[in-house]
Order: C-alpha cells, then sequence, then structure tokens
C-alpha cells in the first residue's frame, strides 16, 4: 500500500467517521487497492453485486428496492463490525431499482464501519459515480464521508 492510502486508513480509524470511499475512474485500480487492504489489514470483503444479484433474483422487480436494503443491512451486519471492504457496487446504480446507494452505504456504516471502492471521480466537493458518458452517471454535492482519491 502506498504511504497515501495507509495515512487514509489511519485518519479513517481514528475517526468517527463510519464510510470511507476509495475513488478512482478505473475498476482494475479499485480491485487492485481492495486487494491490498485485504491481504494487507485482514478485513472482510463483500462483492457487493455479485452476492445481491443472486439474492435479487427470487425478488419480485416491485419488491427490488426494499429487498436491497434489507440485504445490505443483514449481510453487513453479519460482518460487524468491520471494516468491510465492499467491491464491485455497480448493482446499486441499476435505475430499475431506484436507490441512492451512497446512502445506503452511510446508513450500513452505523453498524458496520466500510471502506468502499467507488468507481469515479471526487473534485470540488463533488463524488460522481461512472463518467458523464456513462448511462448511470450520478453526482452528489459535499458527501459527508471520508473519501480519498486514489492516484
Amino acid at each position: 500500500m502506498s504511504v497515501h492510502i495507509d495515512r487514509a486508513i489511519a485518519d479513517f480509524l481514528r475517526t468517527s467517521h463510519t464510510c470511507l470511499l476509495f475513488v478512482h475512474r478505473e475498476i482494475r485500480r479499485l480491485e487492485d487497492t481492495a486487494a491490498g487492504l485485504a491481504s494487507g489489514y485482514g478485513w472482510p470483503s463483500l462483492a457487493v453485486g455479485r452476492e445481491l444479484g443472486d439474492a435479487l433474483l427470487a425478488e419480485k422487480s416491485q419488491r427490488r428496492s426494499r429487498a436491497v436494503r434489507r440485504w445490505m443491512s443483514a449481510r453487513l451486519g453479519e460482518m460487524a463490525p468491520g471494516p468491510v471492504l465492499c467491491t464491485g457496487i455497480d448493482l446499486l446504480f441499476e435505475p430499475a431499482l431506484s436507490l441512492d446507494p451512497l446512502r445506503l452505504f452511510r446508513d450500513a456504516g452505523r453498524n458496520t464501519r466500510l471502506v468502499v471502492a467507488w468507481p469515479g471521480t471526487y473534485l470540488d466537493d463533488v463524488l460522481a459515480y461512472a463518467v458523464p458518458d456513462h448511462a448511470h452517471y450520478r453526482t452528489w454535492r459535499k458527501p459527508n464521508v471520508s473519501i480519498t482519491t486514489l492516484t
């Protein structure tokens, strides 16, 4: 891990923040960082999209949004107190689910500290998911979580 990442982790662990986002545009860079954190710190990892996708298969489409919130709370509760590394979060941005993924992570972080690999950017207090040309592009101004932009 780099000094930058280690410092961000140390700061996060010293504060009362419940959620830390590692932000970068490249999925591969996020995956490498998450793998390094899992091996370096021994934290459990949750491949959100893969596990959630399996859980949603049994749900009717109109109940999937509520099912996501229940699943996140239950699954991350099993992994408390954390930190838990959350990767592969793309499914949470599916428009048909009508979710606010950042809020999901903030809420879940109240019970289990989270470190999230977030594909996107953070610039001038604006957190973005994906890039402007992406169909699921979203932004949040002053997101009220700890954020570290990977270099």
